[in-house]
């Protein structure tokens, strides 16, 4: 399954800070650029606006500023704020966006801030999409020799054991020989998320959470990695 791209644009007046997003936005295979603008209100104009993901928006502009632009229009964006001065963090966390870089910005920074924002964009679309009619419901599996199919609704949760995954549902425990990242993919579209480097669960099947252990239905207990528990949390809050 192919992954479709975060669209995302730059609101920005300086030009040599416009070419250098423009760079580095073209470095990220996950993010497609859908344009650069001088100013909010050109933005306004912009007709596909409202496909836009995310917004690398500078702080200090004329006429309206990043700040006040955000204060103006709700935005169903991740908005990442580009500034010369640090002293805006502060009200730019107040505003909700979801990272700030200051000039000149570094792409080790804007990369760090870029992938923190691309994890927001899923986590909302994974608690918020409907299961789609033609979206099929189920997962083909080789086990030994054979070939299983499996619902996903029935699937609890999945772990990962060096080149093997096992998959654990309602029913059944079945050992697979293939890896987490195989199977993360194939699931995408669905509502599981990882919570460990060894533990990918549906969601569906979660029951509470207690410091870092999770538990699932079947009285099945999961320890969360720090790494993936502030991505767990907001899925939960999403839901």
């Amino acid at each position: 399954m192919c992954e479709t791209k975060i669209k995302c644009v730059v609101i920005e007046d300086e030009e040599h800070t416009t070419k250098l997003m423009e760079n580095y936005i073209s470095q990220v295979d996950q993010l497609e650029w859908l344009g650069s603008f001088v100013s909010p209100v050109e933005f306004f104009n912009f007709d596909r606006m409202n496909e836009v993901q995310m917004i690398y928006l500078d702080i200090q502009m004329p006429n309206i500023t990043g700040v006040e632009f955000l204060k103006l229009k709700p935005i169903n964006a991740e908005v990442i704020f580009t500034t010369a001065y640090s002293e805006y963090a502060m009200e730019g966390y107040e505003l909700n966006v979801t990272d700030y870089l200051l000039k000149p910005v570094e792409f080790s920074r804007f990369f760090k801030a870029t992938q923190k924002a691309i994890e927001q964009i899923k986590l909302k679309t994974l608690a918020q999409s409907p299961k789609r009619a033609d979206q099929v419901d189920f997962i083909m599996l080789k086990v030994d020799k054979k070939l299983i199919k499996v619902l996903i609704d029935e699937i609890i949760y999945v772990q990962s054991d060096w080149n093997y995954i096992y998959v654990f549902t309602k029913h059944q425990k079945l050992m697979v020989l293939r890896t987490m990242k195989g199977i993360v993919k194939d699931l995408s579209a669905y509502r599981f998320i990882r919570i460990h480097k060894s533990y990918l669960i549906n969601l569906d099947h979660f029951k509470s959470i207690e410091g870092n252990m999770v538990q699932l239905q079947g009285n099945v207990k999961l320890q969360v990695s720090r790494n993936h528990k502030s991505e767990l949390m907001e899925a939960l809050h999403q839901l």
